[in-house]
């Protein structure tokens, strides 16, 4: 692609690289550090002979590469937390009492019985301390409403507890999500256990929360819908604390769940709608330096506004650069900046590229840019109001193209209708943005009628009508989807390579295209045999015991006492995750095999002194009353499971024996589920 700037795409390759393979390698910070030292000699060394020489070399683009993958290398480990001595993780255990100072730095969506936060802990027994934490308040039977501000101090006595890993196999790793945000535990307090103090001083993420507060405060004499409240607060504000489950899965079904994630869709169209309003300045150098000046000011004060949340500040970082390079008339400023952007937002944060926002919005945007000009030349029609709906068209369908590998791969599930949707969705967005705007400034001067905040509730709620529309059209919304890392990198593989055929069809761009389509069935086959692995899983289920296993023939078995025991998102995060041919139901057993393992489950009878057994797993459920130094003398060599099934002081029991006895112990109440291969 003509225009692009090679070098810093070189560097953001290579940066890319070592923050992805840094938790593969785990090297040494002196081993990276050496690398690093070399690279950086090699590099200048040829760098200064090239140029010396008027020549040029892959070489010095290689060891550019090289370079920056180390320095993504030592970003990770210094990055990590768990380097610094101070961490509370280093100065307590998990469980134990600990005097606490918390600033709380961010409210998260509320539970039904408690408050949610992060915090950044201060102080831990009265020592200074750094890490992050998940704050949960038990909500006052009195008084439902979060009591805590962001840059509130906290102050507490309390445990320190580990955050609770996967209770079944394929469900979403909230630990892991967590441990992305270096977050790697939490405090529950109930309202009479912490003493909150207001900060001296805020902080601008504290004032824009105190912004957003007023701005709520100022609409609640206007009997704004509840749904609309939220929809509101999540286009506008940033903040989708207040979304039900229902409305969100709305949104979700349809295909538009963007829109209510303040990211590049609003900076962008605030961008066109600053450019359109101050297009009468001319183009003349001085003009687009002040509009320039002007825009950029106005996308910072929505970053503001919305609370400089992650997905915003990627944002306002890619259209300033955007904005920079309009200003330089750079050929290709959109996706130079988009590079550079990310780079940046790299440099200063690796963990960004785990966030599922970061990978999608820039795949979009990438896409958008990169394919939109490709389908616009194929037709242009001479209407303007064709012209506007058929260009709406090519820009949702090159997003959905860049998104959907990745949307597949998270959300299992693609809607149908996401084409009409935002045909209607997308003009209404541009629309609601503006008059949002106007709603948020007339009301911090005390000047909003009544009229005008009638008339916007009245089109969020039409805008919540037509989504729920959409979503209700079941038999065109895929569900289950079964989707793995290597398609993804497949189906972009095809999308990039198919791409390309656009602009000149060449024998090298077919053959690529051509081999690209036929990894699409050979990675299928693939996965197809590799699944066929058997495998046996122990789930954690509150007073209930349930068994799955996949067989050879990629058949679920599921085991419990009923049927109706079962929980159907274990059955979904199964044909999500597996290609699994058919779905079975069992009733429980005393004894299973799995791969030539055999599985003993002892229940409420007791029963395990059976001669001729060698069971290498023994599961321990309904609570059965045994002397479990006895079961381990007649089965020394067996790994003990404890599930959900148990009263939890027979499972410290157990516990605390096998510790003694020093036998492998899995407690799925601790642990999450165990998964025997």
């Amino acid at each position: 692609m003509k225009g692009i700037n090679s070098t810093l795409l070189i560097l953001l390759l290579g940066l890319l690289s070592g923050i992805l393979l840094a938790p593969a390698f785990n090297l040494p910070l002196i081993t990276t550090l050496i690398c690093f030292g070399v690279a950086l000699v090699l590099f200048a060394a040829t760098h200064f002979i090239l140029k010396k020489n008027f020549t040029k070399n892959s070489i010095s683009s290689i060891l550019a590469f090289v370079l920056f993958c180390c320095i993504g290398l030592i970003e990770v480990h210094f990055e990590n937390p768990l380097q610094d001595d101070k961490h509370y993780l280093k100065q307590t255990d998990f469980n134990s009492e600990i005097q606490l100072k918390l600033t709380v730095l961010e409210l998260l969506k509320p539970g039904f019985y408690d408050a949610k936060a992060i915090a950044r802990v201060d102080e831990a027994n009265k020592e200074y301390s750094s890490g992050k934490i998940i704050l949960n308040i038990i909500k006052d039977s009195l008084n439902t409403k979060t009591t805590i501000q962001v840059d509130d101090i906290i102050y507490t006595k309390t445990q320190l507890l580990e955050i609770s890993p996967p209770r079944a196999p394929y469900q979403f790793d909230y630990k892991k999500y967590l441990k992305n945000q270096d977050i790697y535990a939490q405090v529950n307090l109930k309202p009479l256990d912490f003493i909150k103090i207001n900060p001296a001083e805020r902080s601008l993420k504290g004032l824009a929360s105190m912004f957003r507060n007023r701005i709520n405060q100022k609409l609640e004499s206007y009997d704004f819908n509840t749904k609309s409240k939220a929809v509101f607060n999540a286009l506008l504000l940033g903040q989708r604390q207040d979304l039900s489950n229902e409305l969100r899965a709305d949104y979700i079904n349809a295909g538009v769940i963007h829109i209510l994630a303040v990211s590049g869709l609003h900076v962008g169209i605030l961008m066109l709608i600053l450019q359109f309003v101050l297009s009468p300045l001319g183009n003349y150098r001085k003009s687009r330096l002040i509009k320039t000046i002007i825009i950029i000011i106005a996308i910072w004060c929505f970053a503001f506004i919305t609370g400089f949340s992650p997905s915003v500040l990627r944002a306002a970082t890619m259209f300033t650069f955007i904005q920079v390079g309009l200003l330089l008339n750079q050929r290709q400023a959109g996706l130079n900046a988009l590079i550079t952007s990310a780079f940046i937002l790299l440099l200063f944060k690796s963990q960004l590229i785990y966030e599922v926002g970061f990978q999608l919005s820039y795949a979009a945007v990438f896409f958008i840019m990169w394919l939109y000009p490709k389908f616009n030349a194929l037709w242009e029609p001479k209407n303007k109001i064709v012209r506007y709906y058929w260009q709406l068209i090519l820009v949702s369908l090159a997003a959905q193209l860049g998104v959907l590998p990745l949307s597949l791969y998270y959300f299992h599930q693609f809607p149908g209708m996401f084409l009409v949707a935002n045909m209607v969705v997308l003009p209404a967005i541009s629309f609601l943005l503006i008059y949002g705007l106007l709603i948020i400034f007339l009301s911090i001067l005390n000047l909003l009628p009544q009229s005008l905040a009638t008339g916007f509730d009245i089109l969020l709620t039409w805008l919540n009508r037509f989504v729920s529309f959409i979503a209700e059209m079941d038999f065109l919304l895929l569900k289950n989807i079964y989707f793995s890392a290597t398609l993804v990198l497949v189906t972009y593989l095809i999308l990039i390579s198919g791409g390309s055929l656009f602009d000149k069809i060449t024998f090298k761009k077919s053959i690529f295209f051509l081999s690209a389509m036929i990894l699409l069935p050979l990675t299928l086959i693939t996965s197809a045999y590799l699944q066929s692995k058997p495998e046996f899983y122990v789930n954690h289920r509150y007073q209930k015991t349930i068994f799955t296993q996949k067989t050879t023939n990629r058949n679920l078995l599921l085991y419990s006492t009923e049927a109706e025991e079962i929980p159907p998102i274990l059955v979904e995060n199964f044909k999500e995750n597996q290609l699994i041919t058919e779905v079975k139901n069992d009733s429980l057993r005393h004894l299973y095999i799995n791969s030539e393992k055999l599985i003993l489950k002892i229940d409420s009878l007791s029963i395990f002194n059976i001669e001729g057994l060698n069971p290498d797993y023994i599961i321990l459920t309904q609570s059965p009353k045994l002397n479990l130094d006895r079961l381990i003398k007649r089965y020394p060599n067996a790994k003990i499971i404890a599930d959900g099934n148990n009263y939890k002081s027979y499972v410290d029991r157990w516990k605390q024996t096998c510790k003694q006895q020093k036998i492998p112990f899995h407690n799925t109440y601790e642990k999450g589920f165990y998964k025997i291969e």
